[in-house]
C-alpha cells in the first residue's frame, strides 16, 4: 500500500513539475526570452542600448508575441471554438495558430519599418515562419510547438555567434540544457512522441539558423 502511494505521489509530482516547465517555457514566451538574453547579458547590444529602449522593446515583443495570442485563445475558448488552451486537435489549432502568425508578422513589419537591428527582425520573422510551418505540418502530423520554440532560440543563438562574432557560447549551452528539460517535460506528459519532440526542435533550430546565415 505504501509503495503504491509513493508511486502515485511520484507520478503526480512529476506531472505537476512537467506542467510547470511547459508553462514557464511556453513557446509564445520564447521571443521575449530571446530579447531579454540579448539586452540583459554582456554584449555590445546591451551596452549601447538605453535601458528604457530595452524595456520598451521587450515589452512590445511580450505584447505581440504572448499577450495578444493568449487573449485571442481565451476569447476562442469562451466562444467554444477550442475545448482547452492546450488545443489538442488539429482543427482547434487552425485559427489560434493563424492569428498568432499574423501578430508575429505584424511585429516583424513594425521592426522592419523602424530599421531595428537585423538580428531582432530575424528572431521574430523566424518565429512567425515556424508558426506557419507548424500549422501546415499539424494538418498531417502532430509536432511539438514547445520544442520548436526552444529550438528557435538555440538556432538564433548559434546564428548570432556566427553573424556578430559574439561570445554567446555559455548562453547556447544553457539554451540546449533548457531544450532537454522542455523535451523531457513534454514526453513526461505524453503530449508528444520522441519523434514529434525532436522534429520540433530541429525545425525551430533550422529556420532561425538559416535566416541568421542568409537574411
Amino acid at each position: 500500500m505504501e509503495q503504491e502511494y509513493l508511486a502515485e505521489f511520484d507520478r503526480t509530482g512529476g506531472d505537476n513539475l512537467a506542467k510547470f516547465i511547459s508553462l514557464i517555457l511556453h513557446p509564445l514566451l520564447m521571443p521575449t526570452y530571446a530579447f531579454a538574453l540579448i539586452f540583459f547579458t554582456k554584449n555590445y547590444y546591451s551596452t549601447f542600448t538605453p535601458l528604457n529602449y530595452k524595456v520598451a522593446l521587450v515589452g512590445v515583443t511580450f505584447l505581440f508575441t504572448f499577450m495578444l495570442p493568449t487573449i485571442n485563445a481565451f476569447i476562442l475558448l469562451k466562444m467554444g471554438r477550442i475545448k482547452s488552451l492546450e488545443m489538442k486537435t488539429t482543427a482547434e489549432r487552425v485559427v489560434p495558430y493563424g492569428s498568432t502568425a499574423v501578430y508575429y508578422f505584424a511585429l516583424y513589419y513594425m521592426f522592419y519599418e523602424r530599421h531595428l537591428p537585423g538580428v531582432l527582425q530575424i528572431i521574430i520573422l523566424g518565429a512567425a515562419i515556424s508558426i506557419l510551418l507548424s500549422l501546415l505540418i499539424n494538418y498531417r502530423w502532430k509536432i511539438s510547438a514547445h520544442t520548436i520554440g526552444i529550438g528557435g532560440i538555440a538556432g538564433a543563438t548559434l546564428g548570432i555567434i556566427y553573424r556578430l562574432q559574439l561570445d554567446f557560447s555559455f548562453i547556447l549551452m544553457f539554451v540546449i540544457l533548457l531544450a532537454g528539460i522542455v523535451a523531457s517535460a513534454r514526453l513526461k506528459l505524453k503530449s508528444h512522441t520522441p519523434a514529434q519532440v525532436y522534429t520540433g526542435f530541429l525545425l525551430g533550430f533550422a529556420v532561425e539558423l538559416l535566416l541568421m546565415f542568409f537574411y
